[in-house]
């Protein structure tokens, strides 16, 4: 398989080094040239291009036209879905995923079509479970509690 990945923080990272080891070719796309020194022999095979992934002469020295998979990965909501939107859109590849912390515009992903991963869902989710807390369901609300992230009026 062939992905592009948007972004070279952590999480990108550790996306292209899980892709890599399993023989996918990774081209990774991020703004700071210090950024792919430092990764140069860190993910072995992995193309670099300098630039943003909004730019599409960019997207296509990253062999966007290839791309199965395009994953938009920065920490920057709206980078992520200028560059998601172009991939889908002007380069048709056919799975196209973004990262997004705001669970708002989570939604406005999806309205436009398009798949979206909130960091900010996640990691409530994660911390609610480690607690130990757990959304009521219809029978609880029957018995007088009020369920968990509404606010009472």
């Amino acid at each position: 398989m062939r992905v592009v990945i948007y972004g070279c923080g952590q999480v990108g990272l550790k996306i292209a080094d899980a892709l890599s080891r399993q023989n996918h070719k990774v081209t990774m796309i991020d703004r700071d040239p210090d950024t792919f020194r430092k990764l140069e022999t860190a993910i072995p095979g992995c193309l670099f291009v300098v630039g943003d992934a909004i730019d599409q002469d960019v997207l296509r020295k990253a062999e966007i036209e290839q791309a199965d998979l395009f994953l938009a990965l920065t920490g920057e909501d709206n980078a992520n879905l200028f560059a998601a939107q172009a991939a889908q859109t002007l380069f048709n590849v056919r799975r196209v995923l973004a990262r997004v912390a705001d669970p708002t515009r989570a939604q406005a992903f999806a309205e436009l079509g398009l798949t979206a991963i909130c960091s900010t869902d996640l990691i409530a989710a994660a911390v609610k479970e480690k607690i130990g807390l757990s959304t009521p369901g219809p029978a609880a609300e029957k018995a007088g509690r009020k369920p968990a992230g509404k606010v009472a009026k």
